[in-house]
């Protein structure tokens, strides 16, 4: 008999349980666009402060939701940093076309040069506002990579496609 009382007592419990969270490791959102990344002085060979600034617009999102589909990226910082070693840490703010925003904080994974563009990926996390604790992929493939610049008067900026997906880690 109990055996049988068992899903009768079960019931309610699996009627009034709130639904799981979406899964772990699924994109919360993936953005393309254009990126313009400045330095001031430009960069060098050698190390030096510079104050960069980036502003990113994601014309088309995909996102877990609906009302997300493109935003703008603004970010400006203090480094001290080359043409050669370009991965200081930054904190960058989206403001989504609802009106809410995420704030990321990335590193600098790393610099390849492809038939002459420089891609960057940087990596982090979404530590304020919508999709927070998502974890942040950035990839910049910036403007053909002249080092004349590097070498004389300073590289001031580059620009070029971007993409950016959000994955939930929790």
């Amino acid at each position: 008999m109990p055996s049988k009382l068992l899903p009768v007592l079960l019931a309610p419990l699996v009627l009034f349980t709130p639904p799981a969270r979406a899964q772990v490791g699924m994109t919360d959102l993936t953005c393309t666009g254009a990126a313009y990344q400045a330095w001031d002085p430009g960069l060098r060979l050698s190390n030096r402060d510079v104050i960069y600034s980036n502003e990113t617009t994601y014309e088309r999102c995909s996102s877990s939701d609906p009302l997300v589909t493109s935003g703008r990226l603004v970010a400006l910082a203090r480094h001290t940093t080359s043409c050669a070693s370009n991965l200081g840490p930054l904190q960058a703010t989206v403001t989504w076309d609802d009106g809410s925003m995420s704030t990321f904080s990335v590193q600098g994974a790393g610099i390849h040069n492809i038939d002459g563009t420089r891609a960057y990926v940087s990596i982090g996390m979404v530590t304020e506002g919508r999709f927070q604790g998502d974890a942040v992929v950035m990839t910049h493939a910036l403007s053909t990579m002249d080092l004349a610049p590097c070498l004389y008067s300073g590289l001031h900026s580059l620009s070029g496609p971007t993409t950016l997906r959000l994955t939930r880690l929790f």
